[in-house]
């Protein structure tokens, strides 16, 4: 069968989250296949995945098949979602976070994405948007001028597009420097305007809750190294 969607998913604990959104997914097309990254979690995320939640009776099998990769630790966001896009066989890649839930259109929601990304956009539901000296300004759901980038909680674009920006020893498109959280997505953002690539709000039925991970970490440190290397990577740049 020939995969146009690959949906990689990282996840660390929150196996309720995880649990509702795979549901959710479930009724996508047999095209799609899901992939879950465990970032070392040390709930039930391994045990319902691997014994008890895609065999039929305990829970939903999933379209274009599931497959399940764990790390032994907590490798971080852009780690795990570049080991996720290394498994892809899609036409598509789709980076979602578990902490969110499907509102309707079970079965075509994913559809408007592909469609904007035929052209080699980069497409998601929200965007982020930064000032001038790279200060975090809103997230959006409408396109903004300047220091614009599409949030990384779902974005959507087509594999060869997004291998274009693997980097050195990365194996994935998002830069691994940044730490286990934050400024992933705003580099990709960053990297994709420097390459003429252009980036797309598509509204989907899909609402996101939001550090449901990052809150159990230590966000405001996390938050503050990454931002550090962001800025010294970035502002010369676009000054």
């Amino acid at each position: 069968m020939t995969i146009k969607l690959s949906i990689i998913i990282p996840v660390f604990n929150n196996w309720n989250f995880t649990k509702a959104i795979l549901k959710d997914l479930s009724e996508l097309p047999d095209d799609h296949e899901v992939i879950v990254i465990d970032n070392g979690s040390t709930d039930d995320t391994e045990l319902m995945l691997t014994t008890m939640w895609f065999d039929g009776v305990g829970g939903p099998i999933l379209p274009g098949g599931f497959r399940y990769i764990k790390n032994k630790t907590n490798e971080g966001f852009a780690r795990a979602c570049n080991k996720g896009f290394g498994a892809s066989r899609g036409e598509y890649v789709m980076f979602l976070n578990n902490d969110v839930r499907v509102q309707d259109n079970y079965k075509t929601w994913t559809q408007p994405l592909i469609k904007a990304a035929e052209d080699g956009a980069i497409v998601g539901p929200t965007g982020g948007l930064l000032d001038a000296n790279l200060n975090f300004i809103k997230e959006t759901n409408a396109m903004e001028d300047g220091n614009f980038y599409i949030s990384g909680w779902n974005l959507t674009a087509r594999k060869t597009v997004l291998t274009g920006f693997i980097l050195g020893n990365d194996s994935g498109p998002f830069s691994e420097e940044f730490g286990l959280a934050y400024f992933e997505d705003t580099d990709l953002g960053f990297r994709a305007r420097q390459a003429g690539i252009s980036m797309k709000i598509v509204p989907v039925p899909v609402i996101h809750f939001g550090k449901m991970t990052s809150k159990k970490l230590n966000t405001s440190e996390l938050y503050l190294k990454a931002k550090t290397i962001f800025v010294n990577k970035w502002l010369s740049k676009i000054s």
